[in-house]
């Protein structure tokens, strides 16, 4: 017999509320094939679930916009950093700074290597260390270095930071609204499991047939799976079906029938208002 297969993604999840929501707007309350109250908690999922998920993917959408900007931001103040240590770098070995590389942290101890600046910590730490050791040097009169500047690297450093806290907030948000979804995700399954079980039990007095069981529940979304081997005894089963119809077809005789033409009479046609269900 097929299975039952529960949502797997978030617009899956949504479908199933959806479609369970649409057929029960299209019948009337006898034929709802699940307790009333379900209909209110159904509405309310449902509801909860897509407010929750847009929330989600505007997180994320953001985050990934401003992603872009915030690498612009990220390797402008790294080009400035590093261009400003290798001007320091190389007026310390020409001896134009008389010595005040001991101003700036443990640059001495690199050997006139610039350090790693693969980072966004490296970068600040780096930053606050050469903004603070020129700024010292400069007050204890050194000549300041120029092209870049300390203060123009100051200003794409600030400017960076900023980029960085923003960055972060986005970050945030989007963890906390995954972690949410991941709990809603779980109880959103329970739900919808809940209410399929419901409905199948009540299909099972009213379908004469489990074909008949399966059409009805799928209408109101839920999601049956076939075997490998359900799926090749259906094939055959519908080629088999397909045979047998053009054998009767071939072996029918063709009769040929007079018939008078009488006067056909107009028949008014008659609509007939039948419930999908009726329960007792």
């Amino acid at each position: 017999m097929p299975y039952r297969r529960l949502p797997t993604t978030d617009k899956a999840r949504l479908r199933a509320l959806e479609t369970a929501l649409q057929k029960v707007n299209e019948v009337s309350v006898k034929n709802i094939p699940f307790a009333r109250h379900s209909v209110e908690e159904l509405q309310s999922v449902k509801t909860q679930f897509e407010n929750t998920l847009k929330h989600y993917e505007l997180n994320i959408n953001q985050q990934s916009a401003n992603n872009k900007k915030y690498k612009e931001v990220f390797e402008t103040a790294r080009l400035y950093l590093s261009h400003f240590m290798q001007v320091l770098l190389f007026a310390s070995e020409r001896g134009e700074i008389n010595g005040g590389i001991k101003y700036y942290g443990n640059l001495k101890d690199l050997g006139g290597r610039i350090p790693s600046l693969n980072t966004e910590r490296e970068i600040l730490e780096w930053g606050k260390i050469m903004v603070d050791g020129e700024q010292k040097r400069v007050r204890e009169g050194g000549s300041a270095i120029y092209s870049p500047s300390i203060a123009l690297v100051k200003f794409k450093l600030e400017e960076f930071n900023d980029a960085a806290i923003f960055q972060q907030n986005l970050k945030r948000n989007t963890l906390r609204t995954f972690e949410k979804m991941q709990t809603l995700r779980k109880t959103t399954n329970e739900f919808i499991s809940q209410l399929w079980t419901e409905i199948e039990n009540h299909l099972e007095l009213e379908a004469k047939t489990p074909e008949q069981k399966r059409e009805l529940a799928e209408e109101f979304g839920i999601v049956y799976v076939l075997r490998r081997k359900e799926r090749k005894l259906l094939q055959q089963q519908k080629r088999e079906l397909k045979t047998e119809v053009q054998e009767e077809e071939k072996a029918e005789p063709v009769v040929e029938e007079k018939v008078e033409m009488e006067e056909e009479i107009p028949v008014r046609p008659q609509f007939i208002q039948r419930d999908l269900f009726q329960f007792n």
